[in-house]
């Protein structure tokens, strides 16, 4: 049974430190060590690399998976419309801490796990979500855990959103690829460890799923060109 903590920030915007961020990152992992991937919190640049992004200044609905000690948290609100909604879930409580220091009256928090990521947009009543970013690491999680985890993103996810994962390694692909097509990919070195950003459309008709490439009309990438109409920049939607 999973035990979920939901609360909603209602304050003015207020911001985290990166120093203060280690410090909670350190708190976590000496607790629990076996369930804090790294010491070091996300770096600034990879942040901003998550954040900056046309799909999520735009977007209504976020979730985040695995926000940790909330660096890409605070980064995404940053980016986000003012009128935009950001739902946090982690698995880990004693990161409670560091998302409850984020005082944005756009971010939700749960502490619960994301395999139960449908129940939880359906307590939140979030409906079809714009994106979802996802810092859980794919290749430490039992295959079954990750394929459910990928597919509740897939059905959560509105024709045309966005499902974008960091990563160090590429196992993400064997689950996504299936239900999403080719990705887009780009290495953040600037980072410890160095990550690699995945990122993947949700096709525009569920019936018009294609994973031979590109090119296709039916493609994800079609999708988000279409969305872009004759805007020169709407290939670069997703980055």
């Amino acid at each position: 049974m999973n035990h979920a903590i939901i609360i909603d920030r209602t304050d003015n915007s207020s911001r985290v430190s990166f120093g203060r961020r280690v410090l909670f990152v350190l708190k976590a992992w000496l607790r629990n060590p076996t369930d804090v991937a790294t010491i070091c919190p996300s770096s600034p640049f990879l942040t901003e690399h998550l954040a900056n992004r046309d799909c999520v200044r735009e977007a209504e609905r976020i979730i985040e998976l695995g926000p940790g000690a909330g660096g890409t948290t605070q980064a995404l609100l940053d980016s986000m419309r003012p009128d935009a909604v950001l739902l946090a879930v982690e698995k880990t409580p004693d990161f409670a801490e560091a998302l409850e220091a984020i005082i944005d009256p756009r971010l939700q928090f749960t502490i619960a796990d994301a395999s139960d990521l449908i129940n939880i947009v359906l307590r939140h009543e979030l409906g079809p979500v714009d994106v979802v970013v996802s810092g859980i690491p794919f290749s430490s999680l039992p295959e079954s855990v990750a394929e459910k985890i990928t597919q509740s993103i897939h059905k959560v996810l509105r024709p045309g959103g966005i499902f974008i994962a960091y990563q160090f390694r590429s196992n993400v692909k064997n689950y996504a690829g299936p239900l999403f097509g080719p990705a887009s990919t780009e290495l953040i070195p600037l980072n410890l460890p160095p990550l690699t950003a995945f990122a993947w459309a949700k096709a525009c008709n569920p019936e018009q799923e294609n994973h031979d490439g590109d090119n296709d009309s039916r493609s994800p990438q079609a999708c988000i060109d279409q969305s872009g109409g004759n805007d020169p920049q709407a290939t670069d939607y997703v980055k």
